[in-house]
């Protein structure tokens, strides 16, 4: 396979790494003036609108700034009971049409938020609060996240229907199957730093794939 796609793929992946860590202290933030307005209510006496606006825009933000890492991590959320009983070959197949069946769902999303933001733009809108915050710089986030989103669907079908033509069902497979609980108390551990408990983990795989 050429290296281009490869090379578009790393780029994206360092992307989503990047925006998906971002999303994260968005996310942080949103809970500290959640829980900064609360205290002010009960204990001074006083609230102000610019957090409900605030936490509305970094919830939108968060949301679209996180979908490209969560899919690079298989994390999103899939009902896989009967599609582990088919065939490899069934499944990848599966594997493809959910695949397209997101990739045309978020065009539809990033489509609609480019039309939201360039009436935005034509308008000079801004929000009805205090703060009059001009829409397009949080609808511009917003919808910056679902164009990498659907940028990464798009290089992962590239990638899929390539494995589909070299007839290789395994690697759609290993692309877009769930994780398994070992790989996620692997990334637990990774995260944790407890190297001795991963390494025992990595030979219990190994003598599960010599058992297989």
């Amino acid at each position: 396979m050429s290296n281009f796609p490869l090379i578009i793929y790393k780029s994206v992946q360092r992307t989503a790494d990047w925006m998906v860590s971002i999303a994260g202290f968005a996310y942080l933030l949103m809970t500290v003036l959640i829980c900064t307005d609360v205290f002010a209510r009960k204990f001074l006496g006083f609230s102000t609108e610019a957090t409900v606006e605030l936490s509305g825009y970094l919830l939108a933000f968060g949301m679209s700034w996180g979908l490209a890492g969560t899919l690079i991590q298989r994390g999103h959320i899939r009902i896989d009971v009967i599609l582990q009983k088919f065939p490899l070959w069934p499944r990848a197949i599966l594997h493809i049409l959910a695949l397209l069946v997101l990739q045309i769902s978020a065009f539809a999303m990033t489509y609609g938020a480019y039309q939201l933001v360039a009436e935005s733009q034509l308008l000079n809108a801004t929000d009805l609060t205090s703060l009059r915050t001009p829409l397009i710089i949080p609808q511009g986030l917003w919808m910056f996240g679902l164009a990498i989103f659907l940028l990464l669907i798009c290089v992962l079908m590239v990638q899929a229907l390539y494995h589909l033509f070299k007839a290789n069902p395994q690697a759609i497979d290993d692309m877009f199957k769930p994780r398994t609980y070992v790989e996620e108390a692997e990334e637990t551990l990774d995260a944790l730093g407890h190297k001795d408990v991963q390494l025992k983990l990595d030979d219990v795989n190994q003598q599960k794939g010599g058992q297989s």
